[in-house]
């Protein structure tokens, strides 16, 4: 991979990390009642090794066991217990894809669309090697939906 490839990617990560921290912190102030007003800082509860393992369960049991076996490689181990606990979210908002089809893309891309997300799309499909959904590959199919339901525009 090239040096812009590998910066753009690592952009896109970045960016999908910080949309999900933003979205979060939108939802819990949403729930507060909160507006415009600071929040305090507040840790957010990280997952668990059995939270992780009981949707990795889940998705095994529902056929999804190769694939869950390249998630674990994907985010550094052959076993879960040996990835990095930091990793655990991504892995699970992963897993969570496991069996997304093109519909669910299309769908997801279109949710996006409505919110005014569209110009953030390039880079999505970018970090996923691809330029549209015809030309993206099936394997990234839950990554690829993984970021696009964390697209947010940053207040």
């Amino acid at each position: 991979m090239g040096d812009k490839q590998e910066t753009q990617a690592l952009i896109a990560e970045a960016m999908t990390i910080l949309n999900t921290a933003s979205s979060s912190l939108g939802a819990l102030m949403a729930r507060m009642g909160v507006k415009d007003e600071p929040v305090a800082k507040q840790e957010s509860k990280p997952l668990t090794l059995v939270e992780v393992r009981s949707v990795l369960a889940d998705k095994s049991r529902s056929g999804f066991t190769e694939q869950i076996r390249g998630l674990l490689e994907k985010y550094g181990a052959p076993k879960l217990s040996e990835i990095d606990p930091a990793r655990y979210q991504n892995l699970m908002d992963e897993a969570l894809c496991l069996g997304a089809t093109r519909q669910d893309l299309e769908a997801a891309l279109a949710e996006k669309r409505k919110e005014g997300l569209g110009d953030l799309f390039d880079a999505v499909f970018g970090h996923h090697y691809a330029t549209t959904l015809e030309d993206l590959k099936e394997e990234y199919y839950p990554s690829f939906l993984r970021d696009i339901r964390r697209l947010r525009r940053a207040d």
